[in-house]
């Protein structure tokens, strides 16, 4: 395993100057979201089993025991995707509001559309972006190899300057305090869509309940199964979803 010392947070050298794709409005936005990539550096994770079926309402959650898993160096969103880049890359907003804020996560999409979104922004911009893994999500939601951002250690109040309690519907992205590596709204916004590995796509994130903190229930986020509620061509209204790219491909550009 590679260890990183003096790797970059974002992805500088990247310009509208490598955007080759003349139909796209508005080029600044698409060097934004690229520049707006997060380095979370290779390291160890503890791999908590959950049983999801019971990490609902206020059941606790079962855990097994946890499994060492290696990590290797990615890129994240810092934020979940908006409503801009999601419209300027697709052309229309699925999302249930009518008024287009740039600075809204987009929702309401489904995991078809959201690896169209993907396909599209990798032929315009010659990198590899994809959806997180669960393990990523987890493990850049948990600081990476520092592993010190946990919800199940912050007071009542600690949460609320992180994340968005009892929330009924989407605010911008940004507005709370990030967690230790600088990433926005993980917890206590929109659910975010994970990449499917075997035969479970996996929803990570979504709204933190007050009832939840108040019994010692909230544990740090939601998991749930996507093919337990919806197709693959559904689009569930509080569903959203972040980007990864990998350090391989980023650091073709520097």
């Amino acid at each position: 395993m590679r260890i990183i010392n003096d790797n970059p947070i974002s992805i500088p050298s990247f310009s509208v100057d490598d955007i080759k794709d003349d139909t796209i409005a508005d080029k600044s936005i698409i060097e934004k979201l690229v520049h707006n990539m997060v380095l979370v550096e290779n390291g160890i994770y503890l791999e908590n089993i959950y049983d999801v079926k019971t990490f609902k309402g206020d059941n606790l959650i079962s855990k097994a025991k946890p499994k060492a898993v290696e990590i290797e160096s990615f890129y994240i969103s810092k934020y979940p995707i908006t409503q801009t880049e999601w419209t300027l890359i697709m052309g229309y907003d699925p999302s249930e509001y009518d008024v287009l804020d740039e600075h809204l996560p987009v929702y309401n999409v489904s995991y078809e559309e959201c690896l169209r979104f993907i396909a599209k922004l990798n032929r315009i911009t010659g990198l590899k972006f994809d959806l997180p893994t669960a393990l990523q999500w987890d493990y850049a939601a948990h600081g990476g190899r520092m592993n010190n951002y946990h919800l199940q250690n912050m007071t009542r109040a600690e949460i609320a300057e992180h994340a968005w309690i009892d929330i009924k519907k989407p605010f911008p992205v940004g507005l709370k305090e990030p967690n230790s590596i600088g990433l926005y709204d993980m917890f206590g916004s929109i659910g975010e869509l994970c990449k499917k590995e075997t035969d479970k796509k996996i929803i990570k994130g979504g709204d933190i309940e007050s009832t939840r903190i108040d019994t010692g229930c909230h544990g740090g986020y939601n998991t749930y199964y996507y093919a337990d509620y919806w197709s693959e061509q559904a689009a569930p209204s509080n569903i959203g979803f972040r980007l990864v790219c990998n350090e391989i491909d980023i650091k073709s550009l520097l």
